[in-house]
């Protein structure tokens, strides 16, 4: 999002506000929101919508990917070779 993004806290519910530029549409003030009504991890995490006049449009959806670290692959030493 450009512009001023700031977190804010409105009925309870924080959000992310600022302005994203759709091209020849134009500029349009942007919410990011956390979905709430989440209950299995291939729904979306978060919600992007836009205000035109008075209604909300969702222009996009957000997941969060959490990756586990790899772990180390073990190293084989041949001692079996002498003098090499």
């Amino acid at each position: 999002m450009g512009g001023k993004a700031k977190k804010e806290k409105r009925n309870g519910r924080k959000y992310l506000a600022g302005y994203v530029d759709f091209g020849v549409l134009g500029k349009k003030e942007a919410y990011l929101f956390k979905n709430d009504k989440r209950e299995k991890d291939s729904q979306p995490a978060f919600r992007l919508m836009i205000r035109e006049g008075e209604s909300w449009k969702e222009v996009g959806v957000f997941w969060i990917r959490e990756s586990k670290p790899k772990e180390p692959e073990e190293e084989f030493f041949d001692f079996t070779q002498e003098g090499s």
